[in-house]
């Protein structure tokens, strides 16, 4: 096998950029998708998923849609945008609703597309119009900013559960939303299952991985392992993005086993193709990781801000300020979502490159 086709067995085996359509890919997350299974299929429930970027969200809610679709069931997957009124918010799942509906009631849904319409006026259209039951999945729901449109969409859950209605509504990616959706209308928690997507465990790590040896033909021995694992902190999306650019690392050397260099070599190259889209944070970690003074306080905080997406204010390092933002009580979050894991990374590889620990491993 030439170089060329060892290359794409290894982006594709560790494939960073897409989430996962496969069930049988959806590792270390069957725990959450049953728990999805169980209240949104079974119990008729709606649901909330939500968890850091990069942490699986929208995998989870697009193989969810794929089973809803193997129960005969219909579900519609659509994300959010920053300025989204309700009206355009759902107005994307019309047509799918329309070609659902009994054709009597299609016209007054089709009549929605034409107008602004409040949640009230659509569960009216909607839930006397169908026969099968539809899911819509509303990804990215953090992103909109209108308390406007988040309170309809409060009022639908709510409405389309009073009423019965054969459609359900997941919502993804509102980690910090959940609390005031609920505050809203208190009633909606015993019509909603609530589906964190936490970093993943050490066994997780291990099983995708291994997933990927099997699919690349690139062997990870335990050592590279352990330190990509390390950097990634329990993040999918940062352990396949680590993973690929060792393996590809590995096969410009003309190996099919990721030794240290690779690994070494791979989280350069992942800084630096981040560092392209967050130059300012980027140059900012780089500096500080020289420090030795202020690399377990670094390690500390960004390893909160990966865990939990927040440092407790008596964590947060002063100098990493111009990376965070801030909250009222004075807890931290990192601007950007992705960066405690490449925080981590840089301060592994500042780490390998000290005196000290060149001189230790001598």
């Amino acid at each position: 096998m030439g170089a060329r086709s060892r290359r794409a067995r290894v982006i594709a085996a560790f494939n960073a950029s897409q989430p996962v359509d496969d069930r049988y890919e959806l590792l270390g997350r069957m725990g959450e998708l049953n728990r999805l299974v169980d209240g949104v299929v079974e119990r008729r429930q709606h649901a909330v998923i939500f968890g850091a970027r990069g942490s699986g969200k929208t995998s989870l809610a697009r193989i969810f849609g794929d089973l809803a679709d193997e129960a005969e069931c219909v579900a519609i997957y659509h994300a959010a945008t920053g300025d989204t009124g309700f009206a355009e918010l759902l107005r994307p799942y019309l047509p799918f609703l329309v070609a659902e509906a009994r054709p009597a009631a299609r016209a007054a849904l089709a009549a929605l597309a034409e107008q602004e319409f409040t949640a009230r006026a659509f569960v009216s259209a909607a839930a006397p119009a169908l026969t099968r039951r539809l899911f819509l999945i509303i990804d990215e729901f953090d992103r909109i900013a209108l308390p406007e449109a988040k309170a309809q969409v409060a009022s639908l859950l709510k409405l389309l559960s009073d009423t019965r209605a054969p459609i359900q509504v997941l919502l993804v990616g509102i980690a910090a939303d959940v609390d005031d959706l609920l505050e809203a209308h208190p009633s909606l928690r015993r019509h909603l299952v609530a589906v964190p997507v936490r970093p993943f465990g050490a066994h997780a790590v291990e099983a995708v991985i291994a997933e990927g040896e099997r699919r690349s033909g690139i062997v990870f021995p335990r050592q590279a392992r352990a330190q990509i694992g390390a950097a990634a902190a329990g993040s999918p999306y940062h352990v396949r993005l680590f993973c690929q650019a060792a393996g590809l690392a590995a096969v410009e050397r003309g190996s099919t086993s990721v030794d240290m260099a690779a690994v070494r070599a791979g989280l350069r190259a992942s800084l630096d193709d981040w560092a392209s889209v967050n130059a300012s944070a980027a140059a900012l970690f780089e500096q500080l990781c020289s420090r030795g003074d202020l690399r377990e306080r670094l390690r500390a905080a960004a390893c909160d801000g990966a865990a939990y997406q927040r440092i407790a204010a008596d964590r947060v390092p002063q100098a990493l300020a111009p990376a965070l933002s801030f909250t009222a009580d004075g807890d931290a979050v990192f601007a950007d979502s992705l960066a405690p894991q490449f925080l981590l990374a840089r301060l592994q590889l500042a780490a390998e490159a000290s005196p000290s620990t060149m001189a230790a491993a001598e």
